[in-house]
């Protein structure tokens, strides 16, 4: 009897490693919307791809084909590598990024400082990627424009960002930065100057069981006036497993509204 619970149990744990290992390599991409009377009628339908925490993966060319969308930006949340992993993995993840010809901007993650940062830097430039280290860009169609904000990873969740407030105005403002409690760690009147935020980290919590983790679930919410998304992240960490949570990229369409009173946020995803 106990030789037979014990096989039971072993098919079960390796049926169950199987299927943890094909989500983890299994891609999502979800559709996002994200509607504001901030958001001016030159920049109603333009779209970003938002990738985060890749890691050790290789990023898909079916996953990409899947999008049919005009990108017209291309934005990665940090952990872009982590140790150990080639720099021609990296070379060849952004080479695939670049398919829409489109700006791409990177921000820094906590596994990114495990390599060597300055042939990573090299390699970055070499790939005409945009690092923001608490940095802000304006991005302009016509005479108007959304502002795209960067913050550097800091080790020390007391430390603000490097940042000069004064620059940020009215105008439709994107936060980039790796870590979600960046923003909420923000004075308010901060937070408040800030309409949408871009951020991964968490995995989701990359392994789930029975709804509980780490970490909150990724997505969408509106809080305080701020669009929030926290991605689950494209790859994995320390193991190649993933339950309850996806292996995702995005692709976020900004929508104008002409009356505040109907900001709103919408989704849905594609497997």
């Amino acid at each position: 009897m106990i030789i037979i619970i014990a096989i039971i149990l072993f098919l079960f744990i390796m049926s169950l490693s199987v299927y943890m290992f094909y989500v983890a390599h299994n891609d999502t991409v979800t559709y996002e919307k994200i509607s504001s009377h901030k958001i001016t009628k030159n920049f109603s339908g333009f779209t970003i791809f938002f990738i985060a925490d890749i890691h050790r993966r290789n990023i898909k060319n079916q996953t990409l084909h899947k999008i049919t969308e005009q990108i017209d930006l291309v934005l990665i949340g940090g952990d872009l590598i982590e140790r150990n992993v080639s720099f021609q993995k990296i070379r060849s993840n952004l080479k695939k990024l670049k398919k829409w010809n489109k700006p791409i901007y990177f921000v820094w993650g906590n596994n990114d400082y495990e390599i060597d940062t300055f042939t990573f830097i090299q390699l970055l430039k070499e790939e005409n990627v945009v690092i923001l280290e608490d940095t802000l860009i304006n991005i302009y169609k016509g005479t108007e424009k959304v502002q795209l904000i960067g913050f550097d990873y800091y080790k020390d969740i007391n430390l603000q960002p490097l940042f000069d407030w004064k620059e940020v105005d009215d105008s439709f403002t994107i936060l980039l930065t790796h870590k979600p409690s960046s923003f909420y760690e923000l004075e308010q009147a901060k937070k408040a100057q800030i309409d949408l935020v871009l951020a991964g980290h968490t995995h989701g919590g990359q392994i789930r069981i029975f709804g509980f983790g780490f970490y909150q679930k990724g997505g969408l919410k509106y809080h305080h006036g701020t669009n929030i998304f926290i991605t689950e992240g494209y790859g994995y960490t320390l193991l190649p497993f993933r339950l309850q949570t996806k292996a995702e990229c995005h692709v976020i369409t900004l929508v104008h509204k002409q009356n505040k009173r109907y900001d709103s946020i919408e989704g849905k995803k594609m497997i």
